[in-house]
């Protein structure tokens, strides 16, 4: 079943983060590698809005939000080891997927919150 998808601001301004980064490493291809990777990106949450159940919880679950379920889909979208950690809950009575985070793996997980 298809679910909206919404970014929150948080992952918004990362994947602006990420475009900015690519487009000025013009040695690995620059604005054209930011667009595959962007276009990569979007399709990659075109699958998580129809199918957000396929993926699992992330590491932060229970922790991070302690009364909200935190799944994650794993996006590489080169051939490379490394990939970026997608972090969104399924809101089941708004049929809304709500993007909360968009994390390189190599990042640390999010802190546990304090109680």
């Amino acid at each position: 079943m298809i679910q909206e998808l919404r970014l929150s601001a948080e992952a918004e301004r990362a994947i602006e983060e990420q475009v900015l980064w690519y487009e000025a490493d013009e040695e690995r291809g620059g604005a054209d590698l930011a667009t595959r990777w962007l276009d990569l990106l979007e399709e990659g949450l075109e699958v998580l809005s129809r199918h957000p159940e396929r993926y699992g919880f992330a590491p932060e679950n229970g922790k991070w939000m302690p009364d909200v379920l935190i799944r994650q889909m794993r996006f590489k979208p080169w051939k490379t080891a490394s990939a970026w950690r997608i972090l969104f809950v399924v809101d089941e009575r708004a049929k809304q997927v709500v993007v909360l985070q968009i994390r390189h793996e190599r990042r640390p997980l999010l802190p546990e919150q304090d109680g």
